[in-house]
């Protein structure tokens, strides 16, 4: 797959939005005085002719009942009415042509009604069955898709894909037709200020999978949330998105139509912390913190978290988790060597955790390493080699291997797409051989770490519509061919489906995906729970993941294998 920013026939132009504002408010005068009026209102999924700030939902085929039924009953008087005049007529000429004419008007105005209703739906009613075709709405992704993190990102994008076929293929939204417009925000956030653009201005869309970087999320998410476009992220973990760190007198949701199917940095800090004390029984600490790139807060919090565990902090090192350079890493090891800690935890990237493991390796120091999702990368194993073995890392996403509804999801994604290169259990490559198919890929915040391992069970998965796919038996992976899939895949599937779902339950029978629309699907999917490939889906009124996950790994036989897998 290239990583094109958008697949071809995505930017067909909309009907301008005054000519559609006119047609709709139309349509909802008709409805609303044939239907009787506000009682006339429906919620859900039932059939729609318009709705909005000026008229209710009216639903679409009872307009043709409640206008029969009206003209039923005037043309009913009517008949009472001349009944009499007629019968005293009609032995006269002049009355059994009265008569003939009255009989042509009782079957021409309810013809004539039902053919105008139906060349209506034919004009208008693109969301109504029996149209001729159906309307188009769009599902954005917004992911690194070039450079070192374009592997996961164009993951991310090939699994939202399968998402978007699946609702097509079984019509899960009745009248409409979904299409994918994926835009690389190059886990910049000049990057990500771009692609929010774009997508605040497409006016068929029904919201954005993404963004993967907490980083870009920060420049994205305040335009995405003016323009009131639902957003849904398989991996931010920057606490203060949804607020996380107010209190709860004083907490209040920054982005009204946002979610994030991850933990936070919170969750993975104390995971580390817990598993460091209370595990590992490691009691005096040396921490290495990143800098911005990979969590403000994270080597902070790990620090709270483990001195309340009863760990003390021997030293702080505050070092560019991007880089290696020389003399960050001799001072860090120069205290290694001075302090003597029992663990070393690290925010930084690969690069530094690396280097810094091959100078304790030197110097013969054998202090395990405990990384954060920033260092889970097959990277990290190449260049560190046999003395990574033993270190340990940090997670907020599940391992395919380890999600026992993604067989079927993990077994499609291959055979659709074939294996990501560049994860974590794939140790070998890419340093050594240039190569730009095995580029290293982002972790749960976009950072440079690879996604966890795939899929090695095999279990039928319900689709967009709560269905499962298709096919008589659920396919089976190799173990080798399992680990090809980031984990972050099958959050952004679940990410997908969170959307689709919703849409599925506001759009049918709607003429646009106009901002009540999207309200209603925002309100949809943060009030929706589903049974999805990395779990049970539901979110809490920030807009965060009901009981998110973590994981431990460590590096065992030159592979990151996950050891524990902890839900608060």
């Amino acid at each position: 797959m290239t990583p094109d920013e958008e697949r071809p026939g995505f930017d067909a132009p909309a009907p301008p939005p005054a000519e559609r504002a006119s047609a709709s408010s139309l349509l909802r005068r008709l409805g609303r005085w044939l239907s009787g009026g506000p009682e006339s209102e429906r919620a859900g999924s039932e059939l729609v002719v318009a709705g909005g700030a000026d008229g209710p939902l009216v639903p679409g085929w009872e307009i043709a009942v409640a206008g029969l039924r009206r003209f039923a009953g005037w043309t009913g008087r009517a008949a009472r009415a001349t009944a009499g005049w007629v019968g005293r007529r009609r032995g006269t000429g002049r009355g059994r042509a009265l008569l003939a004419g009255l009989v042509t008007l009782l079957v021409a105005i309810p013809t004539g009604l039902t053919i105008g209703l139906v060349e209506l739906a034919r004009d208008h009613g693109d969301g109504v069955p029996g149209a001729s075709d159906p309307r188009v709405l769009r599902l954005g992704v917004m992911a690194p898709l070039s450079g070192d993190l374009g592997n996961i990102g164009i993951a991310v994008r090939d699994a939202v894909t399968l998402a978007v076929d699946d609702a097509n293929k079984t019509d899960a939204i009745p009248g409409w037709k979904v299409e994918l417009v994926a835009k690389d925000d190059l886990s910049r956030p000049d990057g990500g200020a771009a692609a929010a653009e774009a997508f605040a201005d497409d006016s068929s869309l029904i919201g954005v999978v993404g963004p993967l970087s907490s980083t870009v999320a920060r420049v994205a998410l305040p335009v995405l949330d003016a323009a009131g476009v639902p957003v849904v992220s398989p991996s931010n973990s920057s606490p203060d998105l949804t607020a996380q760190d107010a209190s709860a007198s004083t907490r209040k949701r920054p982005y009204s139509r946002y979610f994030r199917l991850s933990g936070t940095d919170a969750l993975q800090a104390k995971t580390g912390a817990d598993y460091a004390v209370d595990t590992l029984r490691r009691s005096r600490i040396l921490v290495i913190d990143g800098g911005p790139s990979y969590g403000e807060s994270l080597a902070e919090r790990f620090t709270r978290d483990a001195t309340a565990a009863g760990a003390e902090v021997v030293a702080s090192y505050q070092v560019d988790g991007d880089a290696a350079a020389a003399a960050e890493v001799q001072s860090v090891a120069d205290g290694i060597q001075t302090l003597n800690p029992d663990l070393i935890y690290t925010t930084t990237g690969y690069l530094f955790a690396s280097a810094l493991r091959k100078r304790m390796a030197a110097a013969q120091l054998s202090v395990p390493l405990l990384g954060t999702d920033a260092m889970l990368s097959a990277r990290y194993l190449d260049s560190a080699g046999d003395t990574a073995e033993g270190d340990l890392a940090t997670d907020l996403a599940v391992p395919i291997s380890r999600l026992p509804a993604a067989g079927a999801f993990a077994a499609e994604f291959l055979k659709r797409w074939g294996p990501v290169l560049g994860g974590p259990e794939q140790p070998a490559t890419p340093d050594k051989v240039p190569d730009s198919s095995a580029t290293p890929s982002a972790g749960t915040d976009g950072t440079s770490s690879e996604g966890p391992p795939a899929a090695s069970a095999a279990v039928r998965q319900p689709g967009p519509d709560g269905g499962g796919t298709t096919g008589s038996e659920p396919p089976t992976l190799t173990p080798q061919r399992a680990e090809m899939i980031p984990a972050l895949a099958a959050y952004a599937y679940d990410s997908a489906r969170a959307l689709l779902r919703a849409a599925a339950v506001v759009l049918p029978g709607r003429l646009a995906v106009d901002d009540g629309a999207r309200a209603a699907i925002a309100a949809q999917v943060g009030r929706g729970s589903f049974a999805g490939v990395t779990g049970q889906v539901s979110f809490d009124a920030f807009g965060d993941r009901r009981d998110p996950s973590s994981v431990v790994y460590a590096v065992l036989a030159g592979r990151f294998v996950p050891l524990v897998i902890g839900e608060p």
